[in-house]
């Protein structure tokens, strides 16, 4: 085997490693995030729609967060309601049977309480509840359209599965989703 060969084999390997790890790393943010939205999402959604919070509460803290975290993207009013909804969406992921009494003690707790980092944990279910594996490997925007456009749970996950495989971009899946 010739020297070249030998080096255009050690790129492949090594550039297929890079690619795979970057992936493995976008993948883990991108989980981590959803995540994050589920989790701000349900505590929005125990605050704002059992009548703790006042009308203009998600306009006020999007102000306050922005003020307090500057440059902060995402966190718009806007984009805190699509995050309740995002919950409220796939709120029957937190239905586990075994904790149910727990979850409904732990969520009479948190609702109106102050949370703290470490009971953090309890507004986000368990990453094994979550429909496919799919499910991380596409940004919010994809799942804001997915749930704006497309109301069956079933063909939901279908659209996610088809987004993660095809890499859809956010126009190819509003295209995709019209036809539905």
């Amino acid at each position: 085997m010739s020297e070249i060969r030998k080096y255009d084999d050690a790129v492949q390997v090594i550039k297929t490693a890079i690619l795979q790890s970057q992936y493995d790393a976008a993948r883990s943010v991108n989980e981590k995030q959803l995540m994050l939205y589920y989790g701000i999402g349900k505590y929005i959604s125990m605050n704002s729609r059992k009548g703790f919070w006042g009308k203009g509460a998600i306009d006020t803290i999007s102000e306050r967060l922005e003020k307090e975290l500057p440059g902060l993207k995402g966190f718009s009013a806007r984009s805190l309601r699509y995050m309740r909804t995002f919950y409220e969406e796939w709120a029957y992921l937190d239905s586990d049977e075994t904790d149910l009494a727990k979850s409904r003690e732990t969520n009479l707790a948190l609702a109106g309480a102050k949370i703290e980092i470490a009971n953090w944990h309890q507004l986000v279910p368990k990453e094994t509840n979550f429909p496919d594996a799919s499910f991380f490997s596409i940004g919010f925007s994809h799942h804001r359209t997915i749930l704006s456009k497309v109301k069956n749970q079933a063909e939901r996950i279908f659209y996610i599965r088809k987004c993660a495989e095809e890499q859809y971009s956010r126009e190819a899946l509003e295209e995709s989703t019209s036809r539905h």
